[in-house]
This record gives C-alpha cells, structure tokens and sequence, in this order.
C-alpha cells in the first residue's frame, strides 16, 4: 500500500472521529439520545484536550459587531480630515500673513 494511501485512509479516520464527536456535541446540546461513536483509529481525539480549550478561552474575545467597526472607522477618518483641513488653514493663514506683512 502506498503511502499516499495510507495518509489518506489515516486523515479519513479522523476525520470520523471528529464528526462522531461533533454528533455527540450537537445531540447532548439538543438532549437526545447520543449515537454511538463509529469505530475511529487511536490517533483521533475524540474530544479537545483541557489544554487546548485553556488556550483558546485565553484568547477568546467577544465579536465586535461590524456596525461598530464601521462606525469607529468613520469617527477616525472625519477626525484624520479635521485635522488635515485644520492644518491647512493655518498652514494658508501664516502663508498669507507673511505675503502681506512685509
């Protein structure tokens, strides 16, 4: 057997187990009767390590919906544009100051 097929009959049977453990996620939310698991290779968790979910609570944050981005993203660019026009006007205000001073 080649070794190409044996990846590919390996990355399948994990691929199993992670279904058969997504099913028993899914039925326990829902409060139905578990199936039980189709037989999976030893090398296929069927559950997430306390470590790995300890590392993603770490970083886990709360969505920031996108009408807030949006809104943030619109406050900055109008204050960027203030500041640039303010700029401007001094700039042409000391501009014209000179040309007429001297």
């Amino acid at each position: 057997m080649s070794d190409r097929l044996e990846e590919f009959r390996r990355q399948r049977g994990v691929l199993r187990g992670h279904l058969d453990w997504l099913e028993r996620e899914i039925a326990a939310l829902e409060g139905a009767p578990q199936p039980a698991p189709t037989a999976a290779p030893s090398q296929a968790p069927a559950e997430p390590s306390a470590e790995a979910e300890a590392i993603l609570a770490e970083y886990r944050r709360p969505p920031v919906s996108i009408q807030k981005q949006a809104k943030l993203g619109c406050l900055l660019y109008f204050a960027a544009a203030l500041a640039l026009m303010v700029l401007a006007v001094g700039v042409l205000y000391v501009l014209v100051k000179r040309a007429h001073g001297h």
